[in-house]
């Protein structure tokens, strides 16, 4: 006599695991897109930054000019324009240096270090060079302290 076994019903939505790597990927976008630039950098007016990508052979590939004022939102990585069609730059940490010392004027460059296809050992090679220009607002003075030994009028 043949038993009679229900089928199994599918899953219709993500397991645990795809659901903790969305989550990871959900923060890292929240993070390097936080909203304004001035939320991020309240001390920041305005924030030019000039892309050149350049080829292995340094021909031009492409430029890109970001005019970002502090109400804009903004996003410090960009996709590799290579042969590679992976690559990633990302000019956060270069944005937030120059910030920090409240350079006027900063350049940065990386290199893409992605491979051409999967099992190469040739990397696409890919150059940018980013130029920032920034504008910064004052900083608010500080209230004067009392010194030990003097009364305050």
């Amino acid at each position: 006599m043949a038993r009679y076994f229900k089928k199994r019903r599918k899953n219709s939505g993500p397991n645990k695991n795809e659901e903790k790597v969305q989550r990871a990927a959900d923060a890292r976008n929240r993070e390097s897109s936080g909203g304004a630039l001035g939320v991020r950098f309240p001390f920041v007016k305005r924030l030019k930054v000039t892309l050149q990508f350049f080829t292995a052979q340094q021909q031009l590939l492409d430029e890109k000019v970001l005019d970002l004022k502090a109400s804009d939102p903004y996003r410090f990585d960009v996709a590799c324009p290579g042969r590679c069609g992976t690559g990633n730059f990302d000019f956060s940490e270069a944005v937030a240096n120059a910030v920090a010392k409240r350079q006027t004027l900063a350049e940065s460059g990386a290199s893409c270090r992605d491979p051409l296809f999967a099992g190469s050992s040739e990397t696409c090679g890919c150059q940018v060079k980013c130029r920032m220009e920034l504008e910064h607002l004052p900083l608010p003075e500080r209230a004067p302290s009392a010194e030990p030994g003097t009364t305050p009028a």
